[in-house]
């Protein structure tokens, strides 16, 4: 931990955004910040990785505070597919009455409609810390500053505004939280972030996910017990290393 640095971004979405979380199904919940799996996947399109490159996860750790919290909206679609073939006898039935009354043409898709409501933030301020060796920190700095491709931050339509706020050497701290602090804390927002996609032995994805509690500002939660660090003005705890044996940064231990 020595040697590691923090690169330091602001995130200003001018729009709106969207960090779906994958229990959702007919409701889009969106998490309050950018979970890690997210962010990694902005920095790595800042270096021209193809999608679901994970090359260089292992090389970043992500802390984020909210800075400003936005609007929380819903919008409302309605989501359409085609069944052309019956699942079972009962549903070919059902089709084959529908033909008969003339409501179904003999080669007509089936299409079924389901309400869809997506939870949007609407134009929030992220503060995000990158912990990484001080040579990855300055080529991550020069790609976002120069990116390979247009970047965004979830959905494929929700832009973003890149501020690079330097790199900083962490330094831990007792102080009260600003950003991302492990487990359930008193006054803090609670989430189960993604943090890593990996394949388990049969070649399924599955994912790793670190559950945190994230003050909403302008009121810092406390971090007692904790192996928070201070960088970027804020006071906040990184992820956690993927192996579950490994101390968090910032802890006098490690």
């Amino acid at each position: 931990m020595s040697s590691e640095v923090s690169l330091g971004l602001r995130l200003t979405v001018p729009f709106w955004c969207n960090f779906r979380d994958p229990l959702s199904s007919n409701v889009h919940r969106t998490f309050p910040v950018p979970p890690p799996a997210t962010l990694y996947g902005l920095v790595a399109a800042a270096l021209g990785l193809v999608q679901d490159d994970y090359s260089r996860r292992s090389e970043m750790r992500f802390a984020v505070a909210i800075e400003r919290s936005g609007e929380l909206v819903e919008t409302y679609s309605k989501w359409m597919k085609a069944a052309e073939n019956p699942k079972d006898d009962r549903q070919k039935e059902a089709f084959d009455n529908m033909r008969t009354l003339g409501l179904l043409a003999p080669d007509e898709a089936v299409w079924i409609s389901t309400p869809i409501i997506r939870q949007k933030l609407i134009q929030p301020i992220f503060c995000v810390g990158i912990l990484c060796a001080p040579n990855v920190a300055e080529e991550l700095a020069a790609a976002l500053e120069r990116p390979a491709v247009p970047l965004y931050l979830g959905e494929s339509d929700d832009p973003v505004d890149i501020e690079v706020l330097g790199i900083e050497r962490p330094l831990p701290s007792s102080g009260p939280a600003t950003g991302t602090v492990g487990g359930v804390r008193e006054g803090g927002v609670l989430a189960s972030l993604p943090t890593r996609f990996r394949r388990d032995s049969s070649g399924r994805w599955e994912v790793d996910k670190w559950l945190v509690s994230i003050p909403r500002p302008p009121q810092p939660i406390r971090a007692a017990g904790s192996a928070c660090v201070s960088c970027h003005g804020h006071v906040w705890e990184f992820e956690p290393l993927p192996d579950s044996a490994a101390r968090p940064v910032g802890n006098n231990h490690a």
